[in-house]
């Protein structure tokens, strides 16, 4: 796996303080649900797991379908994420955040993640952009969003979309663009209303 798909992985498997927030009401409601001792004993084999053959991944399948109770859950799908990504198991780990996207629809964290996902790890920007628009409209303060929005558009030929996504990625941010030399490329190139790779 290329360092830049590992590191899309990882940012993709990891938790927000956008999504704490949302987890912690989640959490006091789905607390008073009972949690199967079944679902318990499979989210400690899952954590676990490292040192299994399948890296605890059978494990975390069945601990989510069993149903666990927030935090648990939320600890769980983030181990199960990033095992994934790690197998580099992406079909299964879009699928994952498809389903987070239908548990938690008000959730901006988890359609820019859903988003983000098929963008660069299934190079599907056609199926990236439903995504990334929910996500803006959830959120239309994140800098970041706009960014992938951006790339998302670009991957399209949707030049000057695109040049409005990172104008305003901009505009929330002056720095969005700094770190990142591959969407600042992809901007100069919208802007000239040009491909970029």
């Amino acid at each position: 796996m290329t360092p830049l798909l590992l590191a899309a992985a990882a940012l993709l498997a990891t938790d927000t303080p956008t999504t704490a927030g949302a987890r912690k009401v989640t959490a006091v409601v789905v607390r008073a649900l009972p949690e199967p001792a079944a679902a318990r004993e499979e989210a400690r084999r899952c954590e676990e797991g490292e040192g299994s053959e399948d890296g605890g991944l059978a494990a975390c399948r069945e601990a989510l379908r069993l149903g666990l109770a927030e935090p648990r859950r939320t600890a769980v799908r983030q181990l199960f994420a990033r095992r994934l990504a790690d197998r580099e198991l992406f079909v299964e780990l879009v699928d994952l955040y498809q389903q987070d996207t239908l548990e938690h629809p008000a959730e901006s964290e988890a359609w820019r993640r859903l988003g983000a996902a098929r963008l660069f790890l299934r190079a599907d920007p056609s199926g990236a952009l439903p995504a990334l628009e929910e996500a803006v409209r959830l959120r239309s303060e994140d800098a970041d969003t706009h960014v992938l929005l951006g790339l998302c558009l670009s991957g399209l030929a949707r030049h000057e979309e695109a040049v409005a996504a990172f104008t305003e990625a901009l505009r929330l941010d002056p720095e969005a663009l700094e770190l990142r030399p591959a969407a600042k490329a992809a901007f100069e190139a919208a802007q000239r209303d040009e491909g970029w790779p």
